[in-house]
């Protein structure tokens, strides 16, 4: 019963982080570059919101079905995009 609850929040999480990146809101996580405008870097959150939106419902179904090795690969899956969240996020500033 927690571990589907953990995955419940989880999974909200990433939504939530999903929608925040898809929609063009996370451009203000660029705040030292000028010279770029927002729609030249939509493209870059979109991609991003769509990983995280996978990832939230992969997670999602972690809450119903939660074998060892799908947690796994669920949690591996979302560090890869999150730890390339970062090194693409910190090229671009």
């Amino acid at each position: 019963m927690l571990l589907s609850i953990l995955f419940f929040i989880f999974s909200a999480l990433l939504l939530y982080a999903a929608f925040f990146f898809y929609t063009g809101k996370a451009s203000i996580l660029l705040t030292h570059t000028n010279k770029t405008s927002p729609s030249e870097t939509a493209p870059f959150f979109k991609f991003y919101g769509v990983l995280f939106f996978i990832g939230g419902l992969s997670s999602l179904l972690l809450v119903f079905f939660h074998p060892i090795w799908l947690a796994f690969t669920v949690l591996f899956f979302v560090m890869i995009s999150m730890l390339l969240f970062i090194m693409s996020l910190n090229k671009r500033i």
